[in-house]
């Protein structure tokens, strides 16, 4: 199975039918006569269908890479045909064999019977660890739910493996991003929505990069040459690879073992003759810690580090999901220490149109080491601003982030008061408190966003002082409602009221104090208080 030139992605057209292409079919239907395009990957696990999307990304990068932005609007206006996609897939073909005696796509050639065998519900990263069967722990996700895999699902399983993977012990590196990286994709807003044209507007212009411009260089597993140097695993960084090679993690070692057998998918539930139940597995693959990578679908966040100094780190999501507090420093880049991913970086100087509106898909694994805690993603917008007002905007947006963020911890805090009495040692993970705030307050956030953007393009002042105090306000009404909800949800004979009344009152107070209003820079009007009190 070729996994560029066989049909094996189920994918969604604008009628709305399902089939199955091949990947060099994704332009197909977008003929401006009754244009018929596929809009949507399908596939039976949410994690899945965020690898494909970045595989398509990885495939046209280095066979595609405009030379310049008029080269990439020139493919935008006019895509490649179908005929056209098909014969520069066929030249990297050979890379993305699923099986065969040569290269395997993302697999290690050099393993055999010798090698450790697992089951083939261990490329799945929500899978239970051997520790947590032996322990009898799997309460949430049994064993045995996979046992067999047909190769369209174990080729998403691999790519999603490789590209997201978790620590697991000793040797079981983790991928280009560390284990469960935050990718954020754009997705335009096109008149006629397309697949390609969301896989296009995350392609970048060709970076000059002439050291390494081998296959291999781009697709690692096309070579035993790193495992040679080193049993023990090798370093990849810049250096030893094409920039084009960070779409293509290869930490795993890892080698697939079909069974001949009619029967279904544990995974998608689709008939098959061919099932992959086990695969061969040795550690140390590609080490790309300290390698000097950047992703271009990765916001990064810089800290000094004492084995690695001072660099910078991918953002992972984080427990709870992926929420506004987190929205200007994914999107945007919110101070020095953060940067939004290239593609969006490249996105907002350069192809953004502030008539339209465009969302961020950003999603990935929460992980606790090897252990995969919940899959988060979520739809941002993204609001074009005139570069000469850039600077203006994104002090109002650090403004509303900071309140937001004091407020949910006031709030937070002023739960546990009431709750409990002072000096108690009562502990507890809290943080669905703060959660809970953001989430009550998203859309308001989002709606007060839009109206600064819609200000500035009509150059007025795009938050005035009773606009600050209005969103401190609405902050503080949304706080109280959570706190009357979490305090008063107990049994009343074992509440206090004494403490629950002065916990709420100094949750007002920390709200709209003299701290708050200065860091929003709000200037009170003493008439409205009647003065000094």
């Amino acid at each position: 199975m070729n996994l560029l030139l066989d049909k094996w992605l189920t994918v969604q057209r604008k009628d709305g039918k399902e089939e199955k292409v091949a990947p060099y079919e994704i332009t197909d239907g977008l003929e401006k006569k009754k244009p018929n395009p596929i809009v949507e990957i399908i596939t039976p696990r949410a994690d899945f269908k965020g690898s494909i999307y970045q595989f398509l990304i990885g495939v046209l990068q280095p066979i595609y890479s405009p030379e310049d932005e008029d080269a990439w609007k020139e493919i935008q206006r006019q895509p490649p045909s179908v005929v056209e996609l098909k014969q520069r897939f066929s030249k990297i073909a050979y890379a993305f064999e699923l099986l065969g005696d040569k290269q395997r796509f993302m697999q290690d050639m050099g393993l055999n019977s010798e090698n450790k065998e697992e089951a083939i519900s261990s490329l799945l990263i929500d899978s239970p660890g051997t520790n947590t069967i032996k322990e009898n722990k799997d309460h949430f996700v049994k064993r045995g739910a996979v046992e067999k895999v047909c190769l369209e699902c174990t080729a998403q399983a691999l790519l999603t493996l490789q590209i997201n993977s978790p620590s697991g012990g000793q040797g079981h590196l983790t991928s280009i991003r560390g284990g469960g990286p935050l990718t954020t994709l754009i997705i335009p807003d096109d008149s006629i929505p397309s697949l390609w044209n969301t896989i296009w507007y995350n392609i970048l212009l060709a970076e000059e990069d002439t050291s390494n411009t081998k296959d291999e260089t781009v697709f690692p597993w096309l070579t035993d040459r790193f495992f040679k140097q080193n049993s023990g695993g090798s370093k990849a960084t810049t250096e030893d690879l094409h920039a084009n090679a960070v779409y293509w993690s290869f930490p795993r070692r890892i080698l697939l073992q079909t069974v001949e057998e009619e029967g279904t998918c544990d995974i998608c539930s689709a008939k098959a003759e061919v099932f992959c139940k086990t695969y061969l597995t040795k550690t140390y693959g590609l080490d790309y810690g300290g390698g000097g990578w950047i992703h271009p679908l990765s916001p990064y966040y810089f800290k000094k580090d004492k084995d690695l100094g001072d660099t910078w780190f991918p953002y992972h999501p984080q427990s709870g999901g992926i929420l506004y507090n987190h929205w200007q420093a994914f999107i945007y880049g919110k101070t020095q220490q953060d940067k939004n991913a290239k593609v969006l970086s490249h996105f907002l100087r350069v192809r953004g149109k502030p008539k339209k509106q465009t969302v961020v898909w950003a999603f990935g694994y929460d992980m606790d080491n090897m252990k995969a805690r919940c899959w988060y993603e979520s739809r941002m917008p993204i609001y074009k601003i005139p570069p000469e007002q850039t600077v203006v905007f994104e002090d109002i947006l650090t403004k509303l982030l900071t309140a937001a963020s004091q407020v949910a911890s006031n709030l937070q805090k002023k739960v546990k008061d009431a709750w409990l009495n002072p000096g108690s040692k009562a502990s507890g993970d809290m943080e669905y408190i703060k959660l809970s705030f953001f989430q009550a307050t998203e859309t308001h956030f989002f709606e007060i966003v839009s109206g600064i953007q819609d200000k500035l393009k009509q150059e007025e002042e795009p938050l005035d002082n009773q606009g600050k105090l209005d969103w401190l306000y609405y902050l503080n009404r949304e706080a109280h409602k959570l706190f009357d909800t979490y305090v008063e949800s107990g049994a009343l004979e074992f509440e206090n009221i004494k403490r629950i009344t002065q916990a709420r009152k100094e949750l007002h107070m920390w709200n709209l104090g003299k701290k708050m209003k200065k860091d929003m820079q709000i200037i009170e009007d003493k008439t409205e208080t009647g003065g000094k009190k």
